[in-house]
């Protein structure tokens, strides 16, 4: 019985993956030239043995999310070192370009976690939510129905972009990489918790789940 699941599983995976691929080609920017790098956040966190020993993965598991995590890094690979058309002089030309592929790539990071999710169990899965949200950070309310669950004012959601944008001041080299972070997650936690309302709150530490810590070395960009 276990192993007719885990076939079913491989079958709508290879489905998803079908449709993946078409809105990956279909939302890639036409043009040549231009080049950008996003992180991929969402697919290397389930490769850390460290969480999959949280979601209690058994081989048969591992064995088919090893095979995905290899065909869609190589897609989103694909995605990233395609080229755009010279580089535009104009910097707000260059933000847009930058932009579109960020958006590509952030709707393909979704449909590789719905992906990863077929081969989990529903417990499994919820708890991987979790995951995600822990790791974003106030990134995490960038994904669908966050906002709407937190139930955010119109007043709430302009100073949340303010404080977005207060955190792209703190930019990273990678000789203070890990100082960077550590500022970030800082003011992060900070601003949320004056941002949101103590129902809010609670509401936020529900999606959260259960505090898991995250190794202190792991990989930063696929």
């Amino acid at each position: 019985m276990r192993g007719k699941l885990i076939m079913q599983r491989v079958l709508i995976a290879i489905c998803f993956l079908a449709t993946c691929v078409s809105i990956a080609d279909a939302q890639r920017p036409g043009r040549r030239g231009f080049r950008a790098f996003v992180e991929d956040r969402g697919r290397w966190l389930i490769d850390l043995e460290e969480v999959r020993k949280e979601l209690s993965v058994d081989e048969q598991q591992a064995e088919l999310l090893d095979a995905l995590q290899e065909d869609l890094t190589n897609q989103r690979r694909a995605i990233q070192e395609e080229e755009f058309g010279p580089r535009s002089a104009d910097d707000s030309v260059q933000r847009l370009q930058a932009e579109a592929l960020h958006n590509s790539l952030a709707a393909f990071d979704r449909r590789s976690e719905e992906l990863i999710a077929v081969v989990l169990e529903p417990k499994q899965a919820s708890r991987l939510t979790e995951l995600y949200l822990q790791r974003d950070g106030i990134r995490a309310l960038d994904r669908p129905g966050i906002v709407s669950k937190l139930e955010l004012s119109d007043e709430q959601k302009q100073r949340l972009q303010s404080l977005r944008e207060s955190l792209v001041e703190i930019r990273p080299r990678r000789s203070s990489w890990d100082e960077a972070q550590r500022l970030i997650r800082e003011k992060e936690q900070a601003g949320l918790k004056e941002l949101l309302n103590e129902e809010q709150q609670n509401r936020w530490q529900q999606l959260l789940g259960k505090p898991f810590e995250f190794p202190a070395s792991w990989p930063r960009f696929r």
